[in-house]
């Protein structure tokens, strides 16, 4: 019988070496498709994080506000930074550790630059808008009795309509629509009285006439009622900005006039000039001067001839007011900034309230305020800046309560917190609510000079003083109307400080 080896016990260690093989073969090969797959999703990261830097970088050039050097500056830093960051994240190496370093960068980068990007682009489409011409416009009334039958406008065909200084235009319109003849009254307050004592039955008059008839009547707004208005586009006289002069904010030295109408809703719609300051800036000494002027001030409008309150000024339009007080002060404007009340209220409300110092305890409008320091909203802030009949000296303490506002909105507005939590808000609120004649070129200017000096400025007030009266006025006619007689004096002293800035 032959010999025969007996088998080992166990499995042919030729198959378990080649098994072991397989399985460390396959263990590979699936390491390297999840490495695979994961070197896509990097890359792919590394994509986003790049189209998002260039986002916040476009919006940057959109902008336009910093200087050549700074935007220099940023360029470098973000090629530098986003390739690094870019390259770090898609790149395959041999831990992933790396990668998801670049990865936890470009997450936190990719934040501040949404967020970034999201304010910029808010101060960007702000600026647009805001600095689109705006078409002054006014609408005119035809008003009657609340109790007379008469409810549209052809219901007054073949009757006397009385007015007191209208467009033409607007009269031509409405005799083109129904039969009327227009009588004119010799003032304001004696059609508007006539009225309501039945003397006659119907009037035409602008919103800010018929505002003014509220003011002076006693129950005019509820003794009657308007059956017809139509809008009238005030003439446009020349810019001011049109004149040659060295007061320019290519210069470095300008005046901008800020007037605050008293009406609410669109800023188109012209009405008296409730609050009325110059800015005189020198971005040389880096100095600002805020001068306040009554709105009560007996002036000569320029386009007139004729004594008013400046106040009125504002129903003739911005070029109005800016040209009067050009003429009272012996200066160049060339720059303005309208805002009505609707701006102040939906300002003030979007920052949570201001808080305003009153120098006496006083009420105005239903509300009453403390001497001392004031918690505010828009309306009270609003009835607060309004007020003048509760002090001795009326205006001019009107004129001190409005720039205690004013002090307190831009304290609130640069606070950090403010600036962070409630930006867009507040760019928000203020859409639509300003006219101005300055580009936004001018403005980018500005921003990319200040920016590229970083100086503190220095801002100073001051106020033109008067002395209350009455007088008859041009808007109003023959009716004795409360006036501010300038102080002579302080209108010399604001010449001289005015021109002491801008030619220091």
């Amino acid at each position: 019988m032959s010999y025969q080896p007996k088998r080992m016990q166990g499995e042919d260690p030729y198959k378990k070496m080649r098994r072991e093989y397989e399985k460390e073969s396959k263990t590979t090969s699936g390491t390297k498709r999840k490495g695979g797959k994961a070197s896509i999703v990097f890359k792919v990261l590394a994509a986003i994080y790049v189209i998002i830097t260039i986002v916040f970088y476009v919006s940057i050039l959109r902008l336009n506000l910093l200087p050549n050097n700074i935007l220099a500056i940023v360029t470098v830093v973000e090629v530098i930074f986003t390739l690094l960051v870019g390259v770090g994240l898609a790149k395959n190496h041999k831990t992933k550790k790396l990668n998801i370093f670049c990865l936890i960068i470009a997450i936190i980068v990719s934040c501040i630059y949404i967020y970034a990007t999201n304010y910029i682009n808010a101060t960007t489409n702000f600026l647009g808008n805001m600095f689109q011409e705006v078409q002054e416009t006014e609408e005119y009334y035809v008003v009657v009795r609340k109790d007379s039958s008469y409810e549209e406008l052809s219901d007054i065909s073949g009757e006397d309509v009385y007015t007191f200084q209208p467009e033409q235009d607007v009269v031509s319109n409405i005799e083109n629509e129904v039969d009327v003849t227009f009588e004119n009254g010799d003032s304001l307050t004696n059609i508007g009285n006539d009225l309501i004592n039945e003397d006659i039955d119907i009037i035409l008059t602008s919103s800010s006439q018929y505002n003014m008839l509220v003011d002076e009547i006693e129950n005019f707004k509820s003794e009657t009622k308007i059956i017809y208005s139509t809008d009238h586009v005030i003439e446009k006289t020349a810019d001011v900005k049109s004149k040659n002069s060295k007061y320019t904010i290519e210069n470095g030295v300008f005046n901008v006039y800020i007037s605050g109408i008293d009406t609410s809703g669109s800023i188109s719609n012209v009405s008296r000039s409730d609050a009325n300051i110059i800015a005189t800036v020198n971005t040389k000494t880096h100095e600002v001067l805020l001068t306040s002027i009554p709105r009560d001030y007996y002036v000569t409008l320029h386009s007139k001839g004729a004594k008013d309150k400046l106040t009125h000024s504002g129903i003739y339009g911005i070029n109005e007011t800016v040209t009067t007080v050009e003429d009272l002060l012996d200066i160049d404007i060339n720059y303005y900034v309208r805002v009505n009340f609707t701006t102040v209220i939906e300002l003030v409300n979007t920052l949570g309230g201001i808080e305003v110092y009153s120098d006496y305890d006083f009420d105005a409008q239903g509300y009453h305020f403390n001497k001392g320091y004031n918690t505010l909203n828009g309306k009270e802030a609003l009835a607060f800046s309004r007020e003048r009949h509760s002090f001795a000296s009326g205006d001019n303490q009107r004129v001190k309560n409005q720039q205690a506002v004013i002090q307190a909105i831009m304290k609130k507005v640069l606070n950090s917190e403010t600036l962070l939590t409630r930006y867009t808000s507040i760019l928000d609120s203020l859409e639509g609510c300003f006219q101005t004649n300055v580009e936004q070129s001018e403005i980018s200017d500005l921003v990319k000079d200040q920016l590229n000096n970083m100086s503190s400025w220095t801002i100073k007030s001051n106020a033109l003083t008067g002395s209350g009266s009455y007088g008859s006025t041009y808007s109003m006619g023959s009716t004795q109307l409360y006036i501010m007689l300038p102080n002579e004096t302080s209108v010399e002293n604001a010449k001289d400080k005015i021109n002491s800035v801008l030619d220091e």
